[in-house]
């Protein structure tokens, strides 16, 4: 850092505290707080634009940051990480940055996702990050974060040893004589940090084995501060209590000083270098954390309590923030505190959008002073259910469990929370499924149904809704009708329209399943129009009802509607700050996003997804968002990409049970292996997958599964085989009447037809796979067919009709971002001598309209005036 500063770069340098882990984000505040605070906000809003807004949390003394563009949601604190990002990306273009963290094993766990995302996401220049730790005991979070920058070759490490004596002789002063060096040197193991402070203590008078060095480098160090005068001390035990770097004034007060004699104590221990100053005035810091950790234990443990609680008044007083606050608070506060217990609360509140791990501390801290009674039971349990929403943000599942079943006891022992125990239940059973539970969840889920007394009640008919979403789990689509019928009929008799519009949703869903389509239409357009008569109030207490929605519509190839419901969905969860649907229905629009068209929006929703699913620790959304970026990074083309999270995918698999999403991992990715190129891996993935009968997977895809087989067969030159496959998808096709899953067949029908030599009847197929294609708004679907319709035409000798299906397959797809397929159709017009210009400049960034050539802009001129491809033929000639 010396270098770097010496050589004009920015360096940002920042230190964990043993003692401050409970303080999100304190080793980045460390390092970045005050610079930014120098910038401001309106500079911050200069250089990164709206992102600004998340720097909130991590940059808390910048005023006027974290406004309403600010995200409330535990599993979208990645917005905060990109921030940071964009801000020392946008520093590191004006001139060199280091960003440099020390005593990085000591550090909170929010600061250790926001590590963790610059590893694997690292700023794209100008920029320098220097992590210093110990090895063991090692954190997890960041053992996997450097384990896959090093893998990615983004990390180069220095491992440091232990002194050699001649490197110790160097770092002692001139003045310790010959025979204690050596007794130093043994007693410090060659620990830097150990040597120098036995020297300062004169250990060299005693002997003894290495492992003591810690209690004997703490006696050292309390020894030299008993040298000190009594006022030194008392300030010295009184900045270990404030923190690391501390505050004067709050120093201080905490260890009731007067300015005067706090002034010569500061003399006094700046001049034993016991505290050094940094660059903000009247901030102090200890010359190493351990050096603070002696002084703070062996001061007296009643001294102590006092102290903390001094301190949090000050910072009341002051107007510090409920973060520092609580931190005093957690460790001196009498059971019974309500001002205590609030701010705890407050923090909590605070934390939990951005530092869940730090707020389910302070809840529980909470919870421990507040006294169990009839009358704190509402608050008790609120506070429980808030600790298990932050504890299962950062994939703490079982301790989330653990809260809610005390929570659900808490409900049960008093009928005036009857209305909450339903949705508690639920909530346990979710997390029991997402621990890989499931008979328990549905056991939980059937007492919890028997135990109602009325089966007419709105506890009943919720109770009967979460079986259905829990027969979906297993791919029991029959046993899900059944449960989500009745939990319809009764939302309707109780006049409950949001729990309505869930269970019509799972009803829309079931008959998919069963393969009942006109069924499933006519309920997605109940449901459809149920969720839009509610209010986003109603939707925030039913988050499900748009998640489940829009997956019916999806499969039922209603892409727009799907892609309207999530989005509300997510604006209703984010407005809300409820995020345990936010990350699938993110996933959701994703898919949805490729299959119309926007395969690059769909990467940068996905993208946003994994980051997501990683924080939340939720391994199974983590495995789900992965299978959506292998295949629509398929679809875009990037297949390294595709490769890579297909195959973290499936390596997730291996600690999860058989699901509904586990088997959706299977077969996607399966299929993207298709796409990128591996044909016989996509068929021996599928036969794992529960080929060739897929009992769990609903009738549309299981067609579109026999069409990928056809395709891969196909590549495989098994002609036979891929027969088979095709006359099993147009036999379950022909009875769903689904525009994408019939064109996806009729797709795999034309390349069967053009690998007999067929050209005819693949041209006829592959029409009709664009026409079915299109009429259900897959544009990608169409446009790949129109590439094979194209082929087929010049397999039949008619090169200027395989010229305008291919030119406009080339020019759609470029428009798309689609560019492995555009190519594809660019490699079809060469062979036909057609040219195929302005590539280079659209591979190097241009998109949409502004990246297409005249010729292409042409056609989609064409193409949005209704042209056939015949008219569009006959005008291209013409001109």
């Amino acid at each position: 850092c010396a270098r770097a500063d010496g050589r004009g770069h920015l360096v940002l340098s920042g230190r964990a505290a043993e003692m401050e882990q409970d303080l999100p984000f304190a080793v980045v505040v460390d390092a970045l707080g005050d610079y930014a605070a120098s910038l401001g906000s309106d500079r911050l809003e200069r250089l990164i634009g709206a992102q600004a807004e998340e720097l909130a949390p991590v940059v808390p003394g910048v005023e006027g940051l974290g406004g309403v563009g600010a995200s409330r949601l535990q599993d979208e604190r990645f917005r905060s990480h990109r921030a940071v990002r964009a801000l020392l990306e946008a520093l590191g273009a004006s001139g060199r940055v280091v960003f440099a963290l020390d005593d990085v094993h000591w550090a909170d766990d929010a600061s250790l996702e926001l590590i963790g995302h610059l590893l694997r996401r690292p700023p794209r220049r100008g920029v320098m990050l220097v992590l210093a730790f110990r090895p063991a005991p090692a954190r997890p979070a960041l053992v996997d974060a450097l384990a896959g920058a090093t893998r990615d070759g983004t990390v180069s490490w220095l491992s440091l040893g232990a002194l050699t004596r001649a490197e110790a002789d160097r770092l002692l002063d001139d003045d310790v004589p010959d025979p204690a060096r050596g007794a130093l040197f043994a007693q410090s193991g060659g620990n830097p940090f150990y040597l120098l402070e036995l020297a300062r203590g004169s250990a060299s008078r005693t002997g003894g084995a290495a492992a003591d060095v810690p209690s004997r480098v703490a006696l050292a160090i309390d020894q030299e501060l008993r040298a000190l005068p009594d006022h030194a001390q008392r300030l010295a035990r009184a900045a270990a209590v404030v923190g690391d770097p501390m505050a004067l004034d709050v120093a201080m007060a905490a260890g009731e000083l007067e300015e005067g004699p706090a002034l010569s104590a500061l003399d006094a221990l700046l001049g034993s270098a016991l505290l050094a100053p940094t660059d903000v005035p009247r901030r102090y810091r200890f010359r190493h954390p351990l050096v603070r950790r002696a002084v703070y234990d062996t001061t007296p443990g009643g001294w102590r309590l006092g102290a903390h609680a001094r301190a949090a008044r000050a910072l009341e007083d002051q107007g510090g923030s409920l973060t520092a606050r609580a931190h005093h608070l957690e460790r001196c506060a009498q059971p019974g505190d309500t001002a205590a217990i609030e701010v705890l609360v407050a923090a909590g509140a605070t934390a939990a959008p951005r530092a869940p791990a730090t707020a389910a501390a302070w809840y529980a801290a909470a919870l421990r002073l507040l006294p169990e009674s009839v009358e704190t039971a509402g608050q008790r349990l609120g506070l429980l259910v808030a600790q298990a929403q932050s504890q299962a943000a950062t994939g703490e599942l079982m301790p989330a469990l653990e809260a809610l079943t005390a929570a659900l006891d808490l409900a049960a022992a008093d009928d005036g929370f009857a209305p909450l125990r339903a949705r508690l239940v639920a909530g346990c059973a979710m997390c029991e499924n997402l621990l890989g539970r499931h008979d328990a969840a549905h056991r939980r889920l059937v007492a919890a149904l028997d135990d109602v007394t009325d089966p007419r009640s709105a506890a009943a008919a919720d109770l009967e809704v979460q079986l259905a979403a829990d027969a979906l789990y297993d791919g029991d689509f029959a046993t899900m009708l059944t449960w989500a019928r009745r939990g319809l009929d009764a939302a309707i008799t109780l006049a409950e329209p949001a729990l309505a519009v869930l269970a019509e949703s799972l009803v829309c869903y079931a008959e998919l399943g069963t393969g009942r389509i006109p069924e499933a239409l006519a309920a997605a357009s109940t449901a459809s129009a149920g969720l839009d008569a509610l209010s986003d109030d109603a939707i925030a207490l039913r988050l499900e009802a748009p998640y489940y929605l829009g997956f019916a519509e999806y499969f039922a190839e209603r892409y727009e509607d799907a892609i309207r419901h999530w989005r509300r969905g997510i604006a209703v969860s984010r407005a809300s700050g409820q995020g345990q649907f936010a990350t699938p229905m993110s996933i959701g629009l994703a898919h949805a996003f490729e299959v119309i068209g926007r395969p690059r929006a769909g990467l940068d929703q996905v993208e946003a997804a994994v980051e997501a699913a990683r924080l939340s620790g939720n391994r199974q959304v983590l495995c789900w968002a992965l299978t959506a970026e292998a295949w629509i990074a398929a679809i875009a083309g990037e297949l390294p990409r595709a490769r890579a999270a297909g195959a973290a995918a499936v390596d997730l698999l291996g600690d999860l049970d058989e699901s509904v999403l586990s088997r959706a991992t299977r077969v996607h990715v399966a299929a993207a292996q298709l796409e990128a190129g591996e044909p016989e891996r996509c068929v021996e993935a599928m036969a794992d997958a529960g080929g060739p009968e897929f009992v769990h997977v609903e009738p549309g895809r299981r067609a579109w599964l026999y069409a990928i087989l056809a395709r891969a067969e196909l590549d495989l030159g098994h002609e036979v085989v891929a027969e088979d496959w095709v006359a099993r998808g147009e036999s379950l096709a022909r009875t769903l009447g689904l525009g994408y899953v019939e064109g996806a067949v009729a797709h795999a029908g034309a390349m069967l037809e053009l690998a007999r030599g067929n050209a005819r009847g693949a041209l006829e197929q592959a029409e009709r796979a664009v026409t079915r294609a299109a009429d259900a708004g897959a544009a990608v679907q169409a446009s790949r067919a129109r590439i094979v319709a194209g082929r087929a035409a010049a397999a039949a000798g008619d090169v200027e009709g395989a010229a305008a299906w291919l030119e406009r397959a080339e020019a759609e797809l470029a428009a798309m971002g689609a560019i492995r397929f555009r190519d594809e159709a660019a490699r079809e017009l060469r062979r036909l001598g057609r040219r195929v210009g302005a590539r280079r400049r659209r591979a190097a960034g241009g998109s949409g309209l502004a990246s297409l050539s005249g010729r292409e802009r042409e056609i989609a001129e064409l193409v949005a005036r209704g042209r056939t491809n015949r008219e569009i033929a006959g005008e291209l000639f013409l001109s």
